[in-house]
């Protein structure tokens, strides 16, 4: 059964809902990564199961756990993902539900490969929600080391207009700082704002590696009004890539 789920996760594609991947995550890096790899398995199109099997030794390769601590890590992923992943959703009737959508895992230690079990009260929804989805390739996504490439990686790739050569989004410092999680006090000291400090240790980082690591080249540039910065002009561009990757939704 182990050489049955190797390597289950190479060459994905992902399919992101739109207003997901344009809102800042709660969740660490790490626990992305794992999200990533649970709901990728996930067809909107098909009757999915609430239980997947993920395979040990490929997904500790994949977030690159080391095998002295790897268990722990991994029971300390599932605490943590388990605790988040309370949602409270509003249908169109009015109806409200609450509950977690990551339900619990199970795994024995000779066996290849941990189970993940979805609540499936939100299975409908998370279907659902991939009919405006976003493409992201799942290797770009787990190549990344940080939390901000990640969620601007994924913000653009939200607006990604494949019949367009290049898109382009304009983002205010404002809007940027909260899409990456930082409050209105960050990068201020003494009152006034580091722009430079602000854009060295998250634009410029996060380009730089989404510009190595994934499937998009992306152009920055600081429009003025007044002598002060009223935006940032992101251009991308996608790259060349031959279409055969598999494909699966979240």
């Amino acid at each position: 059964m182990g050489n049955d789920l190797k390597n289950n996760y190479d060459d994905l594609t992902v399919y992101y809902a739109n207003e997901l991947a344009r809102k800042y995550c709660k969740f660490t890096l790490e626990e992305q990564k794992v999200l990533h790899l649970i709901f990728s398995q996930i067809n909107p199109y098909g009757k999915n199961p609430i239980t997947f099997k993920l395979n040990k030794l490929d997904f500790f390769n994949k977030l690159e756990l080391e095998s002295k601590n790897r268990y722990p890590r991994y029971r300390k992923l599932v605490h943590s993902l388990i605790n988040k992943s309370l949602f409270e959703i509003t249908d169109e009737k009015g109806g409200v539900r609450i509950g977690v959508v990551i339900f619990d895992s199970y795994w024995k230690p000779k066996e290849a490969y941990f189970e993940i079990s979805l609540n499936p009260n939100f299975m409908p929804y998370l279907e659902q929600l991939v009919r405006e989805y976003t493409k992201l390739q799942l290797d770009s996504i787990l190549k990344l080391k940080s939390k901000h490439s990640l969620t601007l990686y994924k913000f653009l790739c939200s607006w990604t207009d494949e019949n367009k050569k290049i898109n382009q989004r304009y983002i205010t410092t404002k809007d940027l700082k909260e899409l990456l999680g930082l409050s209105i006090d960050d990068y201020v000291y003494k009152g006034k704002f580091n722009r430079a400090d602000f854009e060295r240790k998250t634009i410029n980082l996060s380009l730089s590696e989404i510009n190595e690591k994934t499937d998009l080249i992306i152009k920055l540039i600081k429009n003025y009004k007044n002598g002060k910065v009223q935006n940032y002009e992101f251009t991308w561009t996608q790259k060349d890539k031959t279409n055969n990757s598999r494909q699966y939704w979240w």
